[in-house]
């Protein structure tokens, strides 16, 4: 018999997780999650921020090779 499992509010998941058992906390990790759809506005802060951090990244770089220079 396959266990039902009932849908929790994001209000009520931290309660729920902290009053589990080891072995229960356990099994429900198993339950795969699908992925969250993003829409235009996530999507683009994501991007923007892959962009800063690739962009600082070679500021960096760059700062560290004129030291050794």
């Amino acid at each position: 018999m396959t266990p039902k499992h009932e849908y929790v509010s994001d209000a009520d998941a931290g309660f729920v997780l902290s009053t589990l058992e080891p072995d229960q906390l356990a099994e429900a990790k198993r339950i795969a999650i699908p992925r969250r759809r993003l829409r235009g506005g996530e999507l683009v802060l994501l991007w923007v921020l892959r962009i800063y951090v690739v962009f600082m990244l070679v500021i960096v770089l760059w700062q560290a090779w004129a030291a050794t220079r």
